[in-house]
């Protein structure tokens, strides 16, 4: 499992507001929910879930909810979506384009860090997976327990 402080984890997040989030709940219930990615402060997300924002609290020394972004893979870049990336002002533009269309795309944290050139799902803060087959996915898993 790759190590991340809060710190560094705020700062991946940052990059990709306004995406989608599953939090899944690490208590007793491992309860899903998922909303949108409004905003970070030192020490947490706040995320719309059913039109009400909540803080999600992140700690260095444990973990109450696993929290990834719902980000797509970049094999999965279309024609349109590239040309019109080619076509900013400033090459250093596509890069947060592509975050903002919701593009897992690699990690800068700051020089020499490890998690350099990795992308959001290696380090374990994205799922490719839709909203529609993390629940489907979570009922069968729940159906499969409770057998």
């Amino acid at each position: 499992m790759i190590s991340l402080s809060k710190a560094d984890q705020l700062i991946i997040f940052s990059r990709y507001i306004g995406q989608q989030v599953v939090i899944t709940s690490l208590l007793n219930t491992r309860e899903i929910n998922i909303g949108t990615l409004e905003g970070v402060k030192h020490s947490a997300l706040a995320v719309s879930i059913d039109d009400i924002t909540r803080w999600i609290p992140l700690y260095d020394n444990f973990k109450l909810y696993e929290i990834k972004l719902l980000l797509k893979p970049l094999k999965k870049l279309t024609p349109e979506v590239i040309a019109a990336a080619n076509d900013l002002p400033v090459k250093a533009f596509i890069t947060p384009y592509y975050q903002q269309l919701g593009y897992d795309m690699p990690v800068f944290i700051k020089p020499g860090h490890p998690c350099n050139c990795k992308y959001v799902q290696e380090l374990e803060l994205a799922d490719y997976r839709t909203p529609a087959e993390i629940f489907r996915q979570n009922t069968l898993l729940h159906a499969f327990e409770s057998a």
